[in-house]
Order: structure tokens, then sequence, then C-alpha cells
């Protein structure tokens, strides 16, 4: 067994509850953890028998540009769900920052996480 770790995917999406997330798309940064069966890419040393980092971060990037919602804690349930159905996983643990308003709010960090 054993773990991926995306740090900090740079992405944009529409979310949030003021009228001025409602417009434009806002910056988040996604923390993807991915936990699998390591044992045939151990062996073999080919990308085809494990998972393609790349291939998770354009799935992350895909989802985030066409996602259109309110709460971070839905987003990063869906955006968790569909890494999970999406990758041959174990287990899928996700992090999901806000910057945009944690100065406005007096906040070192706004950060949501699941795991599926």
């Amino acid at each position: 067994m054993g773990k991926i770790k995306l740090e900090g995917i740079e992405v944009m999406a529409r979310i949030g509850l003021l009228e001025e997330e409602l417009f434009a798309p806002q910056d988040l940064r996604v923390t993807v953890e991915l936990t699998y069966d390591f044992e045939t890419i151990r062996e073999t040393d080919e990308i085809t028998d494990g998972i393609d980092y790349r291939t998770v971060i354009e799935k992350v990037r895909g989802f985030c540009a066409k996602y259109d919602g309110k709460t971070l804690e839905r987003f990063a349930h869906l955006l968790a769900s569909e890494l999970k159905d999406s990758f041959p996983v174990q287990t899928v643990r996700l992090t999901v920052d806000k910057p945009r308003y944690t100065k406005k709010l007096g906040l070192a960090e706004i950060r949501v996480e699941v795991e599926r």
C-alpha cells in the first residue's frame, strides 16, 4: 500500500455565498492524497500499472472549471467522490483551501477536508 499526495493544486472555481463570488471564479488550492496498492508498479516501473498524477491533476482542474456551487463542503465531497470513482484507489483524502477571504475574516486559513 502507498500514497500519492498532490499538494496545493491551483484551480479556479465558481463557489461561494456572496454576490461577488457568484459571478467570477476564484482561486482555490486543492490537495489530493490517494491511497492504493503500489505492488504492480513497484515491480514493473511502468506508469500504466499505477496512477499518473498528471491525469489526477487534469481531472481536478476539469471538475473545478465546470463547478458552480455555494459551499466548500459540497465541492470537496463531490470532487473526492469523482476521484474515487475515476481511479483504482482505496481512499481519497481531499483538502480545499479558499484563500480569498482569509484576511477579511482575520484568519490564517479557510480549509475543508474530506475522506472517501
